[in-house]
């Protein structure tokens, strides 16, 4: 959560912590900003049903990133204002031998413009950073290899943005400070197997 400071613009404020965020996440090779969705409100009437998307965001500024949001309002809607950004783009995870794999969208970020204050939520799709893969299977190879990197971008988000809370937890895992716990249950020397969900 990022607090503003009296008469701020929530948009300035939110884009800022929009790049600072892609700038950590791209330092840990997890998130590289290539668009950037903006859903839209509109005061008295809630969600417009509208979302537009931002293009070539890999190297935009704050206040370019304002700019074009701005830009994007839709047309039918002049009094719509952005409610959230969701940053999107490609991230690496490492596979049990080491290598590198790219994924089109290894992490979701979605950046709450339209309180009082910036929120920024984390959010994780995949396996790799928990004990387990989905089916219950232990694959520590997988998550010593990955969990650290996910620890590492926590600790960073949390300098960078100041306090955080921890997610509810879902059927396919549970958010713990440092990042996922596979679901509890299974069988004897496995976990849930979860792939009925997917």
């Amino acid at each position: 959560m990022v607090e503003h400071d009296e008469g701020s613009d929530g948009l300035e404020v939110g884009c800022t912590t929009a790049v600072s965020v892609a700038k950590a996440l791209r330092g840990c090779d997890l998130l590289y900003l290539d668009c950037v969705d903006v859903d839209w409100f509109q005061y008295g009437a809630g969600h417009t049903g509208y979302r537009s998307r931002i293009l070539h965001c890999s190297d935009v500024t704050a206040g370019a990133l304002a700019d074009k949001v701005r830009e994007a309002r839709p047309m039918g809607r002049p009094e719509a204002y952005p409610e959230s950004l969701l940053l999107i783009g490609p991230g690496n995870w490492i596979t049990p031998e080491g290598r590198k794999r790219g994924e089109p969208e290894l992490l979701g970020v979605s950046i709450d413009v339209a309180t009082e204050d910036t929120m920024v939520e984390l959010s994780v799709y995949h396996d790799i950073w928990a004990e387990n893969d989905f089916f219950g299977r232990p694959h520590p190879e997988v998550h010593d290899r990955n969990a650290p990197r996910l620890r590492k971008v926590l600790t960073d988000l949390e300098a960078l943005l100041g306090e955080t809370e921890i997610g509810e937890p879902t059927y396919f895992g549970t958010a713990i400070d440092d990042g996922v716990a596979a679901p509890r249950g299974g069988s004897v020397g496995g976990g849930l197997d979860v792939t009925d969900r997917l």
